[in-house]
């Protein structure tokens, strides 16, 4: 099973002492079946800055990898109440160790779509620097604005 769906994506981002940041976008992409997980692959805009980069969405049930390659690439895991350590790639071509604490993942994508959702803090270095809502809502009609 492979087919063109659309997403509405909605990023929430709380920093300490910074304003809450807040990425809204409607993209296209391709929603696919393998061994029993979903895949949902799309390309970065310059809206998020990270033009240049391939994102896929790996959802295995309460397990969710967000795999980024090309210019930004990156690798992260949610599993609700876990710790996961990754790399991320800077835009100046460091790499950081990051590590992402995961409270909540609500997964409802089947072959038709569904919606994702997951709430989950960022630290560097073994400190906090923020924390995050995402929220994705794969359809195969376009969405309405």
């Amino acid at each position: 099973m492979k087919k063109d769906v659309w997403l509405s994506i909605s990023s929430k981002q709380q920093f300490a002492d910074c304003d809450e940041e807040r990425i809204d976008l409607v993209t296209a992409a391709t929603l696919y079946e393998r061994g029993g997980k979903y895949y949902i692959a799309y390309e970065e805009s310059e809206l998020t800055g990270l033009e240049g980069t391939k994102t896929t969405v790996k959802l295995d049930g309460k397990t969710v990898a967000l795999i980024r390659t090309g210019a930004f690439p990156s690798h992260m895991l949610f599993a609700e109440d876990e710790r996961h350590v990754g790399l991320y790639q800077t835009p100046v071509g460091a790499e950081m160790t990051v590590s992402t604490h995961t409270s909540r993942v609500r997964n409802t994508v089947g072959e038709n779509g569904g919606e994702l959702v997951i709430d989950y803090t960022v630290e560097v270095d073994h400190s906090l620097m923020g924390e995050h809502h995402f929220e994705m809502v794969v359809s195969t009609q376009p969405a309405q604005v």
